[in-house]
């Protein structure tokens, strides 16, 4: 829940479509709840002690819990922050104790978006928010909001490892039907979509799409092309840290935290493959995670020795999804 991120526009279309599916989910949203819907102004709270605000925030966290427990709610969300930035503090909510007592979570889901896109949302925040009109008074840079960004899905990873969960970051623009299978079916496969996005044309990238769209009915697959990357930099350092982030947040909250990496290179004559691609492929290698590759006559040493386990290199996109039906015994989820 990053200041200026519009998770819960994203939320919202997750239960619609649960609820369109015969799914019903009960949503906690827990800074409604510790702020009194906002009786208890947020920004006055975080000027207070951080005893106060801690103690405010675990009576909320049990009192879900009861909610919980007397309503027999089978599937729950519970949106919440594992950080809040305030007045150039990152404040770090602590609270693994009290979700791993109260909630017993089945995994944790960070929500993330393009920071240049969080940047303008915050250069206009809503008349009716005065903790957003706050955080835009200290305008914040791009490096600051990467910042937030990175303790969020640190602080997140830290409270699944504590509770022996599964970790998975999400974009906002990822299709709610994302969020809807980990809702559905809690221990669906997680595919990592790796594909060149630099020079792709729009034949090669509707067949990219193409193979997304297949491998969505068997899976949560997530797609780099929903963090669209910031082209216009203030001066080099926006851009160093931009950089920098976007191989971070691929390699190891991306391709790091699912459970196959596929690349995608579906082109017939030789263009130069993406290092990109490449290094993903790499990186999930060394992570010990399923690799596959649909690449036409792509038979080398390299991707069958080094980059993919044997069986795995596919001609064709057909090819590939036969082999996870007939060999793998992947179904279609619903």
């Amino acid at each position: 829940m990053i200041a200026g991120l519009d998770d819960r526009e994203y939320l919202e279309k997750v239960l619609k479509l649960c609820a369109s599916k015969g799914l019903t989910v009960r949503m906690f949203h827990l800074l409604d709840m510790v702020t009194n819907e906002g009786k208890k102004p947020l920004e006055k709270m975080l000027g207070t002690t951080d005893y106060i605000f801690e103690l405010t925030r675990e009576r909320e966290w049990i009192r879900i819990g009861y909610e919980i427990e007397k309503g027999h709610s089978e599937n729950v969300v519970v949106r919440a922050p594992a950080t809040i930035e305030w007045n150039r503090i990152n404040r770090k909510c602590k609270d693994a104790k009290y979700i791993r007592q109260y909630i017993n979570p089945d995994m944790i889901v960070t929500l993330i978006d393009a920071e240049w896109l969080i940047q303008q949302r915050l250069d206009k925040p809503p008349k009716n928010d005065p903790f957003l009109k706050a955080i835009k008074e200290k305008n914040h840079t791009i490096y600051e909001i990467l910042s937030w960004m990175n303790e969020e899905v640190s602080l997140s990873e830290d409270w699944a490892k504590a509770m022996g969960v599964r970790h998975i970051v999400l974009a906002t623009r990822q299709p709610p039907e994302s969020l809807y299978q980990l809702i559905r079916y809690s221990k669906a496969h997680t595919f990592y979509a790796s594909y060149c996005m630099t020079h792709a044309d729009t034949h090669v990238r509707k067949q990219v799409n193409e193979v997304i769209r297949r491998l969505s009915t068997y899976g949560v697959v997530i797609d780099p092309q929903n963090i669209e990357i910031g082209t216009h930099f203030k001066d080099f350092r926006d851009k160093e840290a931009i950089y920098a982030y976007t191989v971070h947040r691929d390699l190891h909250w991306f391709v790091g935290k699912v459970d196959s990496t596929v690349a995608i290179h579906p082109y017939l004559e030789r263009p130069p493959l993406s290092t990109g691609m490449m290094d993903e492929l790499g990186h999930a290698r060394d992570y010990h995670k399923n690799r596959y590759m649909i690449y036409p006559k792509g038979l080398s040493p390299f991707t069958t020795d080094s980059y993919l386990e044997k069986g795995r290199l596919f001609d064709t996109a057909d090819q590939f999804f036969e082999h996870l039906e007939n060999v793998e015994g992947f179904k279609p989820l619903d």
